[in-house]
């Protein structure tokens, strides 16, 4: 395993608490700090009235309309040596720092900017309260497994007739559906990490010889376009590899069924396009 944080679990049921879309752009940031070997305590996400009620009332806080009553805050300390750091100063200190710019970065705007709130990091999405149905990229999951241990599991995924996109060792889109895919269909939590759990499902599927998905090649393909140069745009507004020919956008092979499947639903939910999908 890769290095983890120190409060590396409750980071992450803090995190599921999060609102769907903030909750991706956090996920994001906590792999920049797992990435970046920089140690962070996510200890407040989301907050009921009543204790923000006692905030303001004691000073902690200003005002009855904190986003994290909505689900789109999180509140962070740094942790050096085990140790929570709470002055202001040591957020700007790196490594710390550099975690407050890529939060920035992806969105997050930063009470240590405003000269009085260090820990706060609030995702205002399209405004208060409104981050209700995920509608961002989905976040690549949190990952503690090393690139070669990624593509371990990217062989047996795949000896389970799934398709990860490769065995690369990058734990990217291909390999979260994957994962996802096997947690669906195994009964297990769908978070797309492969935890301690789903990596023993998968020794024990491997074990009895299991298929979880349908191997074989398929592509997506998509609408008739009226030109070439149409074709050519909706392939590469759509990705997956795809080219334009016969009018038409088509992807790049898949290796399971279920890959092209979850292609499908990303395309119709994303560009309103109708695909189907083509056995090779």
């Amino acid at each position: 395993m890769s290095w983890t944080p120190t409060y590396h679990k409750r980071n992450l049921g803090n995190l599921a608490d999060l609102a769907p879309n903030t909750k991706a752009a956090a996920m994001k940031w906590y792999q920049y700090c797992i990435d970046n070997k920089i140690d962070v305590l996510i200890y407040e996400t989301i907050r009921t009235e009543a204790q923000q009620r006692e905030n303001v009332r004691n000073g902690a806080s200003q005002t009855m309309r904190s986003y994290h009553l909505v689900g789109q805050a999180l509140d962070f300390v740094p942790i050096k040596s085990g140790k929570a750091l709470w002055a202001k100063a040591e957020y700007g200190k790196r490594p710390f720092i550099d975690a407050i710019r890529y939060a920035e970065k992806v969105g997050f705007e930063s009470g240590y900017r405003w000269g009085w709130d260090a820990p706060h990091l609030q995702y205002n999405y399209k405004g208060y309260g409104t981050d209700k149905y995920l509608t961002a990229t989905a976040a690549v999951p949190v990952n503690t497994l090393n690139k070669d241990e990624v593509k371990v599991l990217q062989e047996k995924l795949a000896k389970l007739g799934l398709d990860t996109n490769g065995v690369d060792g990058i734990y990217g889109k291909g390999t979260t559906n994957a994962v996802m895919i096997l947690q669906r269909r195994t009964g297990l939590v769908v978070d797309g990490i492969a935890g301690k759990a789903t990596l023993a499902k998968i020794d024990q599927l491997i074990k009895e010889k299991g298929l979880v998905g349908t191997p074989g090649k398929f592509r997506v393909y998509t609408g008739v376009f009226g030109t070439h140069e149409k074709a050519e745009a909706a392939a590469k507004e759509i990705g997956f590899n795809a080219f334009a020919k016969d009018l038409r956008a088509w992807t790049g092979i898949f290796t399971s069924l279920e890959a092209a499947e979850e292609a499908c639903a990303y395309i119709s939910g994303k560009y309103g396009y109708n695909p189907k999908i083509r056995k090779e």
